[in-house]
């Protein structure tokens, strides 16, 4: 396991967020935390980040107590992208991805040749070098979170944290920003995020957490995890898991299935039926 959680409890005042979670996070892929509102997703990434003290428990990155790496050291293996994120100034986008290059210089000393170098390469590999001189603040919300990531990569980290990251992003900019996660996890890099999207985790996901009320209650492979009765048991509402293509699945509320076909047996993938075009 690259990144290990065990036996966390955290407690904001004297409201517990996590109890005793134990996660293992495995070296490349995209592992998935699925959960409710204030399950604990949030806080648990910032507890894997470091940001946050727990009661108890340890984490270990690499088989490394994470207590033992300093805040510059970590910042070199484990970077952190937002949920939302709202620039103080109206700076270039370059600007915004050179800022991943901090780790690995002096406070004061300026960006070198190099630190440019990486930053173009980083946008570059996004697809998105064409926005280096725009200002960050009046790009679109898709864009803002792959330059992040574009300043993630900079910093030379392998792992990523990602808080919710298509939040608030048009259903195109989901789909690109999904495509690049996965295309990027694919060349060996590590991500962990968090999402309310079931259907997402099952395409792009190599693991899955899910959580409620601070526990574990499954971790696996997302075909495995992802189901009608742990769907019910995180939301409170039946929802199936049809087979579409070859491992490929989407959730079907029941309710929406009702309206649609009466006669589809969950165990066979879908098809359409002759007449009326609907999915049986």
């Amino acid at each position: 396991m690259l990144l290990e959680a065990r036996d966390i409890s955290f407690s904001y005042d004297d409201h517990p967020v996590l109890n005793k979670v134990s996660v293992g996070l495995p070296r490349g892929g995209l592992v998935s935390l699925l959960g409710p509102n204030g399950c604990g997703k949030t806080t648990l990434l910032k507890v894997l980040l470091g940001i946050y003290p727990f009661r108890g428990g340890e984490v270990r990155l690499d088989n490394r107590p994470l207590h033992n790496l300093s805040r510059k050291a970590l910042a070199r293996e484990m970077a952190y992208v937002p949920q939302l994120h709202r620039a103080a100034f109206a700076y270039q986008v370059l600007d915004v991805v050179l800022m991943g290059r901090l780790p690995h210089k002096s406070f004061l000393a300026p960006f070198s040749r190099r630190d440019r170098e990486l930053a173009l390469a980083a946008l570059e590999r996004l697809g998105i070098a064409h926005l280096r001189e725009r200002t960050y603040t009046c790009i679109s919300g898709g864009e803002r979170q792959l330059v992040l990531i574009a300043r993630a990569l900079c910093q030379g980290a392998h792992t990523f944290i990602l808080d919710e990251p298509v939040t608030g992003l048009d259903y195109g900019n989901q789909i690109r920003l999904l495509e690049q996660l996965s295309r990027l996890a694919s060349e060996g890099y590590t991500f962990v995020k968090s999402t309310h999207f079931p259907d997402h985790a099952l395409w792009i996901s190599s693991h899955v957490v899910l959580l409620k009320d601070g526990r574990v209650i499954a971790e696996g492979k997302p075909e495995q995890v992802i189901n009608k009765d742990t769907l019910f048991h995180l939301y409170g509402t039946e929802v199936d898991v049809w087979p579409l293509l070859e491992n490929f699945r989407i959730c079907v509320p029941e309710r929406i299935r009702q309206r649609f076909c009466s006669c589809h047996d969950s165990r066979r993938p879908v098809h359409f039926c002759e007449t009326g075009g609907k999915q049986c």
